[in-house]
């Protein structure tokens, strides 16, 4: 497969639900009911090799007063959804996750 073919094959499949991984980092990860965790509580931890379907990309924001929140991805697993950081490793079939293969949500 051509680096077009597999970018607009990437294209579609970001725009058709999402991108399909696993969860690559060891130990877990937490998966949060809002991309904006202040305040929250873990709904889910995830481990590593947990399929995934990474949905889109929340940017991080910062408020006038220097508070704020780092980027997330929102996905689906087996038995919810929410939001986890976006430094956490993904690897699909096309390789490692990155804000540039989801759109923003």
């Amino acid at each position: 497969m051509s680096v077009a073919a597999a970018g607009l094959a990437t294209a579609v499949l970001a725009g058709c639900g999402g991108v399909d991984g696993k969860i690559g980092n060891y130990g877990k990860v937490s998966v949060w009911p809002n991309a904006d965790p202040r305040g929250q509580h873990p709904i889910a931890d995830l481990t590593t090799l947990t399929p995934v379907t990474v949905e889109c990309y929340t940017p991080g924001t910062v408020d006038a007063t220097g508070f704020g929140y780092g980027a997330t991805y929102k996905i689906s697993y087996d038995g919810g959804s929410g939001y986890i950081d976006q430094s956490t490793s993904i690897m699909s079939d096309g390789g490692q996750v990155s804000p540039d293969r989801v759109p923003k949500c």
